[in-house]
């Protein structure tokens, strides 16, 4: 096993590890590499966290590190190979193929815990980002993490998490991503999609868009940065994704196309002209009204740098 130096916790060094790989693999053979290297990174995370608290569990599909007691841990895991199967059947042949070892969740026994371990992996750069209770962390051995809270409340978590786990190996746009990762969340628990939710009616959620978008604040939008956004940025971005998708979501056959083709680069500005036939900026004009919502990918290097 490889690990990277200077980390505060165990961190694998997950491409000198994939050297190992053989190129006439199996699938099955890919996928026992995959989860035994998996299971010894958590079992290494274990022992740092303090082994009286965290434990590794597994199942058919699922790796699991938590402070949890066991019994909550089987009914998570359990959970976890439910919300699998559902989220599978909605996105088709979208979904990530076995072959790459079990799906890694970490529930951390606090929000402390969680915080620090989830600091690896965003930059030092002194910018202040939204408070979460998971994230999917898409480097090295791709996996979700979450602060431990009741189970009722995490399960819509685990299933946006998972969602994203499963759309993986696709270069989308986070737009996109996050998108099909709240609908899924909202298929899965129908009371989430209910407006009121949220605190707002629709008129008034209408209204905060019309005030916060503009042709610069899009880009942040394309560029995927302004679902970090610690004000009402953050919310709003994943309500204008979970709109703009279900409107592409119409048409399955296009949607499908749509998403196999669609790159984080240009926003999935390429791919709206070819598979859907039209800008993709319609979709953001649909639903914010008249304004300039052009993604301009030359403009996203400062804007994911902070310097816009």
């Amino acid at each position: 096993m490889h690990w990277l130096a200077d980390t505060r916790q165990p961190v694998p060094d997950w491409e000198r590890i994939a050297v190992a790989e053989d190129g006439l693999w199996s699938e099955s053979e890919r996928d026992a590499f995959w989860t035994a290297a998996a299971d010894n990174w958590l079992r290494e995370l274990a022992a740092a966290l303090g082994p009286d608290v965290y434990r590794v569990h597994t199942s058919e599909r699922f790796l699991l590190l938590a402070g949890l007691p066991d019994g909550d841990a089987r009914k998570f895991l359990s959970f976890c190979e439910h919300a699998r199967r559902r989220i599978m059947g909605n996105l088709g042949t979208l979904a990530h193929p076995v072959g790459g070892g079990k799906h890694v969740c970490l529930v951390f026994a606090d929000q402390d815990a969680y915080y620090d371990y989830i600091d690896h992996y965003y930059p030092d750069d002194g910018g202040v980002y939204a408070m979460s209770s998971g994230v999917f962390i898409q480097a090295g051995y791709g996996h979700f993490a979450l602060s431990a809270f009741d189970m009722d409340a995490m399960r819509p978590v685990i299933a946006h998490e998972l969602t994203h786990a499963l759309l993986s190996h696709l270069p989308i746009p986070a737009w996109l991503n996050e998108g099909m990762a709240v609908n899924t969340e909202h298929a899965l628990f129908p009371s989430l999609a209910d407006p009121r939710a949220s605190g707002y009616s629709l008129e008034e959620i209408a209204h905060k868009h019309r005030v916060f978008w503009d042709r610069e604040r899009i880009q942040e939008f394309w560029a995927g940065t302004s679902f970090l956004r610690s004000d009402d940025g953050n919310s709003l971005s994943y309500d204008l994704a979970k709109k703009m998708t279900l409107l592409i979501a119409r048409d399955h056959d296009s949607f499908i196309r749509f998403a196999l083709s669609a790159h984080l680069d240009d926003g999935g500005a390429a791919a709206a002209i070819a598979e859907l036939g039209y800008p993709v900026e319609n979709l953001a004009l649909a639903i914010l009204g008249e304004g300039d919502w052009t993604p301009t990918p030359e403009l996203w290097r400062d804007i994911q740098s902070g310097r816009s």
